[in-house]
């Protein structure tokens, strides 16, 4: 019975003693369970994103801010009269009565967020109704400081604060906070207690953006898209200003903003006329065609099969054009020859080289990559592609193809977004424009912009685009607008469009212009051409570019400005003429006595390769002038400088 009693009484003070060391290690150790359960019960916390990146344009305009702003939230426990208070918070701030009432009324929830994102002004007239229950967060707010500006680009983000379209969300991984936790404690109830205005300053916040585009040069774009479409009372317009060495994208552009859609990577189009650039271009570098190249254009009427091909415009009788006059007078029946010359796949693997029928990379979503048919083309439409129809383009994928030309024959992905700053990181990272690949070499790019020069002189179809005081390269366009919904051409119905660079000899700017279903008129000489010289008088002036050409605000002293205009303005076409007939001879021209540059734009088209000697003017080539020459040949300029 003792030895009972002693193995009871041991075994209680073994039992008290862990009980004893239990107690004291949960007073004086740390526990992370039971400190997860006391979070648990006197703590709720709330996921919130600190303040979203900035997305300023190329001189640090704030297109893309975030400011502070004050989310209501509510504990339904504590709210005395759900009815009266849902009442007066749909009256106040046009939330739904019902909803809300339905929501204060769910005595279990602790939390419910009410209205997101309210102004100071708002958060202080709900403070004074002195309500219990009720409490705010602070959280960043998205602004956009211009308005509809740049709108499609930009793009918004939703009620969570993440980006929803353009540039808000392919960036949204940079852009976006990082998640920060809010506590809120609570009593020993449960209750939370409330606290106005928590901040959210120690977590890092966004990236901010830089972009390419300029800010004066995109209120003027979309100035001018909008007088355009109210003029010729349009469905919409579209519009693309690229620096033409760098590829950056200065402005863009669709109308009406109130659509959310970017139809400038994100739609495609008939081009019309102003593919026929890139059929030429292709027949230029397979060494298939020069300048003087002639081709009997049928008197305006020309039978492919079943099909009858006929020019844009029934007085249009062309007979015989060379390859210069063919784009200046934008001949469907010349153009269409060319392509048959060059051929279906070569055809093909040109327009594909100049990057139709892929995406640009622009850093933009949802890019479309157009529509090329692939092989074999049946005859017909070989023939339509040749002018613009029966293949789809953005126009994105358009301005970068110019901006090849312009640039001297390389393919560039265009650039929108030109540095990224993160916190903490002392140097931004800067972005540049990714080449593709080379689609002409720099004497062929040379020869296509002289001939898209002549395109705009007096009586070719660009004539409108012309700026007083430089010269303009381009091509315009006008398609019929495809029936999307029944097949086929809506009629009466067209696209007009120009597209070129600025100014001809050395491009600085690549401009993109297309006005969709004018009513008024719908030829892109009309239309579209008048829009893009003010777009690329506006950005040559502002850029302090020197005129080339002379005209009554720029004469010199001496000469009337009519006569020196005259002079002048004729001077791409005479340098034409003057390659057609050195070509047409088979003779090597006679530089002595010219500049450098008068002598490049002479034989720059036909010599497979330059070789400078000395500066000043022409004293001795090689060839010797007047020697018989056949294809591309190397030659040598020896210059020294004049007495």
């Amino acid at each position: 019975m003792r030895s009972r009693i002693l193995v009871l009484f041991s075994c209680f003070l073994v039992l008290w003693g862990v009980l004893i060391v239990r107690a004291g290690m949960l007073q004086m150790l740390p526990d992370s369970r039971l400190d997860a359960l006391k979070k648990r019960q006197f703590e709720t916390a709330l996921q919130i994103r600190t303040r979203r990146g900035a997305i300023v344009d190329r001189q640090g305009n704030e297109l893309a801010a975030s400011v502070p702003a004050y989310s209501l939230f509510a504990d339904p426990k504590l709210i005395e009269d759900p009815y009266r208070l849902a009442k007066r918070l749909a009256k106040e701030f046009n939330l739904p009565e019902k909803n809300t009432r339905k929501r204060l009324r769910e005595k279990q929830r602790r939390f419910i967020w009410l209205k997101r994102q309210m102004s100071e002004a708002e958060r202080d007239k709900v403070k004074k109704w002195d309500e219990p229950g009720l409490g705010f967060i602070e959280e960043p707010k998205r602004v956009y400081p211009n308005g509809g500006l740049l709108s499609q680009v930009l793009g918004f983000v939703g009620s969570e604060g993440g980006g929803l379209e353009g540039l808000e969300l392919q960036f949204n991984k940079d852009l976006e906070g990082q998640l920060k936790q809010v506590l809120l404690p609570r009593d020993a109830r449960g209750r939370p207690l409330l606290a106005d205005g928590r901040s959210l300053t120690e977590v890092p916040d966004g990236a901010d953006l830089e972009l390419t585009i300029d800010y004066e040069a995109q209120f003027n774009l979309e100035q001018e898209l909008r007088s355009v479409v109210e003029k010729f009372d349009a469905t919409s317009a579209m519009g693309v200003v690229m620096d033409a060495q760098t590829s950056e994208i200065l402005a863009m552009a669709n109308l009406p903003l109130n659509n959310l859609r970017n139809r400038l990577v994100a739609d495609a189009f008939e081009p019309g006329s102003i593919m026929k650039t890139f059929v030429i271009a292709s027949a230029l570098r397979e060494n298939l065609v020069r300048p003087s190249t002639r081709y009997f254009c049928e008197g305006g009427r020309w039978k492919i099969g079943d099909k009858w091909i006929k020019e844009a415009m029934e007085k249009e009788k062309f007979e015989w054009l060379n390859v210069t006059e063919i784009l200046a007078f934008s001949s469907n029946i010349g153009t269409a020859k060319i392509a048959f010359d060059l051929g279906a796949q070569r055809l093909f693997q040109g327009l594909t080289d100049f990057g139709f029928g892929a995406k640009t990379g622009l850093d933009l979503p949802g890019e479309a990559r157009g529509i090329v048919n692939p092989l074999p083309w049946r005859p017909h439409l070989m023939s339509n592609i040749s002018f613009g129809h029966g293949i789809a383009v953005t126009p994105m994928q358009m301005v970068a193809a110019y901006g090849a030309i312009a640039n001297g024959g390389l393919l560039k992905k265009p650039l929108l977004v030109r540095k990224i700053r993160r916190p903490g990181q002392e140097e931004a990272q800067e972005l540049t424009a990714q080449e593709i690949r080379r689609v002409l070499n720099s004497a062929d790019a040379a020869t296509m912009r002289l001939m898209l020069t002549a395109a705009t002189e007096e009586k070719a179809s660009g004539w409108n685009a012309r700026i007083p005081g430089y010269h303009v390269a381009g091509k315009t366009g006008t398609a019929q607008k495809v029936d999307a919904v029944k097949g086929g051409y809506i009629p009466n119905s067209y696209v007009s469009s120009f597209a070129g660079f600025v100014p001809a000899h050395n491009p600085r700017y690549v401009i993109l212009v297309t006005i969709d279903d004018p009513k008024k008129a719908y030829y892109g000489s009309q239309v579209a051409a008048p829009v893009f010289s003010r777009i690329a008088q506006y950005m040559v002036r502002r850029a302090g570019l020197p005129p080339v050409l002379f005209t009554e605000n720029n004469m010199v002293r001496g000469q009337t400005p009519e006569k020196r205009r005259s002079e002048l303005q004729a001077r791409a076409v005479n340098d034409l003429k003057i390659l057609a007939a050195d070509e047409a001879a088979g003779t090597f021209p006679n530089l002595l006595g010219m500049t450098l540059r008068e002598a490049l734009t002479r034989v720059r088209a036909q010599s497979s390769q330059i070789e400078v000697r000395g500066h000043g003017v022409v004293v001795r080539t090689i060839p010797q002038s007047g020697s018989l020459v056949a294809g591309r040949h190397r030659v040598t300029l020896v210059l020294e400088n004049p007495d």
